[in-house]
Formats: structure tokens, C-alpha cells, sequence
């Protein structure tokens, strides 16, 4: 009975990473009147990822990275094949923003981190934050 058991919280659980593997979690966010629809990085593999390896965004699409605590957590434009604008969040509040993160071409990787401690940073293509306005002060909202 014991084999039984394990074999399948072995099987759900193989089902649900290839599951999520397959289909991230995705959800929307609001800052001012923009919509964003974004691919959630709660896992420490996803956030590693982020958008690495993708030939480009569409347009108010992103990827927003959850923590369970804050902490000035640093990105690095690995394997990135387009330049983005990173939006440091802490609660509902952008403390932060950094523009037109380039994609890198050298080593070592350039690293970007905000200068006070977040638990949510969203990445969205650059150039987005002039064209929408988006500004430190704004606040993000998560709609289901």
C-alpha cells in the first residue's frame, strides 16, 4: 500500500511540473491605465530563466517575478535577446525602475538590482515606461 501511495504523489507531482512546464502561470497587472499580460516566475527556476532564450515580447506583455520576502534580488540579461525595462515593486508600490537594460554581449554579465528591497519585479519590453508614464510612486495591480 505503501509503494502505492508514493507511486502516486510521484505521478501528481510529475504531472504538475510538465503541466506548468507546458502552460506558465500567467495572470494581469495594472499600472495606471496599462494592462499587462505576464508569464508569473514563482519558482526558483523560472526566475533564473525570466526571459531568457525568447526572440522577443509582444506588445503589454511581461514577466513578473514573486518573492516571498523582500530583498534587493539581482537581475542579469543572460541569454536575452532584447532589451527590456525592469519595474521594482514593493507591495503595490514601483520603488524603482531601471530603462532600456541592454542585452548583453560580454562577460562578465551586467547586473541590475534596486536600490531598496522589493518582493515583485516585473519585466516588460523597453521602452515601455516612457511610453506609458509609468513612475516610481505608481502602483501595480494584480487582477485575476
Amino acid at each position: 500500500m505503501k509503494k502505492i501511495l508514493i507511486f502516486l504523489v510521484a505521478l501528481v507531482g510529475t504531472f504538475t511540473v510538465w503541466y506548468y512546464w507546458r502552460n506558465p502561470l500567467i495572470t494581469k497587472v495594472r499600472i495606471r491605465d496599462q494592462v499587462f499580460l505576464v508569464d508569473v516566475a514563482v519558482t526558483s527556476k523560472e526566475k533564473e530563466r525570466g526571459l531568457g532564450y525568447r526572440e522577443s515580447l509582444l506588445p503589454n506583455y511581461g514577466m513578473l517575478f514573486v518573492y516571498n520576502q523582500k530583498g534587493q534580488y539581482t537581475f542579469w540579461m543572460k541569454e536575452m535577446r532584447f532589451p527590456i525595462d525592469i519595474i521594482w515593486i514593493d507591495g503595490k508600490t514601483i520603488v524603482d525602475i531601471t530603462q532600456n537594460a541592454p542585452v548583453s554581449t560580454g562577460t562578465p554579465l551586467a547586473e541590475y538590482r534596486p536600490k531598496i528591497a522589493v518582493d515583485k519585479v516585473l519585466e516588460v519590453n523597453a521602452g515601455t515606461v516612457e511610453k506609458t508614464g509609468i513612475a516610481i510612486g505608481d502602483t501595480m495591480e494584480i487582477l485575476r
